[in-house]
């Protein structure tokens, strides 16, 4: 504890100060047990208060009163007041003009004249004495306060440092750009709620004349779901080594089979028990422009044209449910000037933040039908379309907050595809 003490402290003759200013202070403390009164000289006060280490700030006073005179340097009265400042001393400055000083009358240092009541100088400097130790408490547990804000600043920086590592191993993932397919025009809107997403895409060319497309959403959100989407790209496999014994021969796996394998990859993970996904992966062949595709769980892709706009709906269950699960493939050909648009349900929910309380399903949709309108609003390349859709996407409410990760990836046939790079929110 602080010791119960009041130091007198003033530039002049002591005796005199303490006959004027020390006596009758004591006679007028305002309880019975008047605190211990030493006196010395200013300039001793402040070679102890700027010497001291701070081991020994125990031992310093309750209060200080301070006499100075009219021909005493106002840099010393400036140097003391920063000195108990600094320690954490309240004092009373006793001053010939005290109004010169009031502007800085802070933190338990008060300015009065030569000639204030004793009893008033006894209540100033009773009460800061008695206020210290809650002083002294609250300026430990402000600094325990602070010593915790710097760990928690440490931990966050290495969490923000960890997750741009996982971001940047997620985008590894996914494909850089999207590729080159003859035949074939391909863009894609890939957004991120936060530095990692619960969706991931990929984009093959599986033979000559064959590319693959899955898009997959992990249930939830942040790093578990990115490391689910991690799982699903690393053991998604298209195709196998054929049988018939000639070196490099290789097969096209159907995606009812490439969903299968995924379905028992995760329902055998213990490690991911009780995660979930769903996703859609199908084939296109580039020369008939016959799709083949197969689904779990995942909002029904759509076939835009001008003429109209119908899902393509699949039967597969969510990934990771049941171990025995089938995936039922759909077939169907796409035609020329009409769009093939995969998307997870974050694009739903996206403009679902427009709605209000009473909307219906209906009005949901109707959003969705703004989407559909861009890629059939007669742009040679997807390119406009889904650039018209980025801007679509930011101006809704929310937009810098978005409820879940969007994914988008359009394929329209054509006589050349363009390369088009991904452009990410993250």
């Amino acid at each position: 504890m602080r010791t119960h003490a009041l130091i007198l402290a003033t530039p002049g003759n002591l005796d005199s100060a303490w006959t004027r200013w020390a006596t009758p202070v004591q006679s007028a403390w305002p309880s019975s047990d008047a605190p211990r009164l030493t006196w010395m000289q200013a300039d001793e006060l402040l070679a102890m208060l700027e010497g001291r280490p701070s081991a020994e700030k125990d031992t310093l006073p309750s209060a200080v009163l301070v006499a100075m005179g009219v021909l005493d340097q106002a840099w010393t009265v400036d140097r003391l007041v920063e000195a108990l400042l600094a320690r954490n001393v309240p004092a009373v400055f006793l001053l010939p003009n005290p109004d010169d000083w009031k502007q800085f009358q802070r933190h338990g240092i008060l300015f009065e004249r030569h000639d204030a009541d004793p009893a008033r100088l006894a209540s100033m400097l009773y009460a800061l004495s008695e206020r210290q130790s809650a002083v002294d408490l609250m300026q430990r547990e402000l600094f325990v306060a602070q010593r915790a804000q710097k760990g928690f600043r440490g931990e966050m920086d290495r969490m923000h440092e960890e997750l741009h590592m996982a971001a940047s191993v997620q985008r590894d993932f996914i494909p850089a750009t999207i590729p080159s397919i003859p035949g074939l025009d391909l863009a894609c809107v890939f957004r991120p709620v936060n530095y990692v997403s619960g969706d991931i895409y990929n984009i093959e060319q599986l033979d000559e004349r064959t590319m693959g497309f899955f898009i997959a959403d992990a249930v939830g959100h942040g790093v578990p779901a990115a490391l689910l989407t991690m799982v699903l790209s690393h053991n998604l496999t298209t195709t196998e080594i054929n049988a018939n014994g000639v070196p490099g021969s290789r097969s096209i796996i159907p995606p009812s089979r490439v969903l299968a394998a995924l379905n028992d990859r995760l329902c055998g993970a213990r490690s991911i028990n009780g995660r979930f996904a769903t996703a859609v992966y199908g084939t296109i062949d580039t020369v008939t422009r016959q799709v083949t595709l197969a689904g779990a769980g995942h909002p029904p892709p759509m076939v835009l044209s001008h003429t109209q706009s119908r899902a393509v709906e699949t039967l597969g269950p969510l990934l990771g449910v049941f171990a025995d699960a089938t995936f039922p493939e759909v077939t169907f050909t796409l035609e020329e000037g009409e769009t093939f648009l995969l998307y997870s349900d974050g694009l739903e929910a996206a403009f679902n933040t427009l709605l209000t309380k009473t909307a219906t399903r209906m009005d949901a949709d109707r959003y969705m039908d703004q989407v559909a309108r861009l890629f059939v609003s007669g742009a040679d390349e997807l390119r406009g379309s889904i650039e018209n859709l980025h801007a679509l996407l930011d101006e809704q409410s929310g937009s810098l907050h978005q409820a879940d990760d969007v994914t988008a990836l359009a394929i329209r046939p054509c006589a050349m595809a363009q390369v088009l790079p991904v452009r990410s929110a993250a």
